[in-house]
């Protein structure tokens, strides 16, 4: 790319050139000006009462980042075709997603899925962070439940298949081999082709993102009104009150 570009440049410059050897000759003004090197001697002074009020905060949100959410008994990583942390975040998300929706068809949500970008970094076993989690969550995003034809809940499964790192679902379990699904399962029940199915997920991969899409064109859009990160915190905060430790488990919802 770099290569490509220099190239173009230089022809620009001898295009120029020509120009300027078939163009009458101009007079040429003369410009004087000071170099001025960009490095600490050079830089503006600090303005000390800007950073004074900059630190107060900065102390306080150091405070609300090390506050301890909860504890962990085991480390949670991301990881293929399942993983503890994919399956933490996927789990507490519909639970809260059951939780939290009020369909106005009386019709629950069938199944969650996020996708393994959006997991940042593991959860570690012990003290639990609010910083650990903007850590793993840094985005602002959303949850959202679509409601998909039967044709679009078909497509979310071929990628799934096709899918070179394992996706975070939870209430689905999935039988691939060689890039093809042969079984899968909702809540226990086998697929249906002639109704919809209700996903949850976050409002990014509803528009699309990681290549998602057989989101584009729901039959309904409903916003629980919560982000991802604070469904975790919510979580946490709810297991430390109860005097629990957080934890999660494999149980080959997704297996090849």
């Amino acid at each position: 790319m770099s290569t490509y570009r220099v190239s173009n440049i230089g022809w620009v410059v001898l295009y120029l050139f020509a120009l300027m050897a078939c163009s009458p000759a101009k007079e040429h003004a003369h410009v004087e000006g000071t170099l001025i090197p960009v490095d600490r001697e050079h830089s503006a002074a600090k303005d000390h009462l800007i950073d004074s009020v900059i630190s107060i905060y900065r102390a306080d949100l150091e405070k609300e980042m090390a506050e301890v959410l909860a504890y962990s008994a085991q480390i949670m990583t991301r990881g293929t075709p399942e993983a503890l942390l994919n399956n933490f975040v996927a789990d507490l998300s519909l639970n809260l997603g059951h939780e939290l929706y009020r369909p106005a068809d009386a019709r629950p949500i069938d199944f969650c899925l996020l996708n393994y970008g959006g997991l940042r970094a593991p959860i570690p076993k012990g003290p639990v962070t609010r910083a650990n989690i903007f850590e793993l969550m840094p985005f602002e995003n959303e949850l959202v439940v679509l409601t998909l034809s039967a044709e679009k809940t078909l497509e979310l499964f071929d990628y799934l298949a096709s899918a070179s790192v394992g996706m975070p679902v939870s209430g689905l379990r999935m039988s691939i081999r060689d890039e093809e699904v042969r079984e899968v399962s909702i809540n226990g029940a086998p697929f249906d082709p002639e109704r919809p199915y209700k996903v949850l997920t976050t409002d990014y991969l509803a528009g699309g993102g990681d290549n998602m899409t057989f989101f584009l064109d729901p039959l309904n859009t409903e916003y629980l009104g919560i982000r991802l990160r604070d469904a975790i915190i919510l979580h946490l905060q709810r297991q430390h009150g109860k005097g629990e430790e957080i934890k999660s488990k494999l149980d080959g919802r997704i297996s090849y």
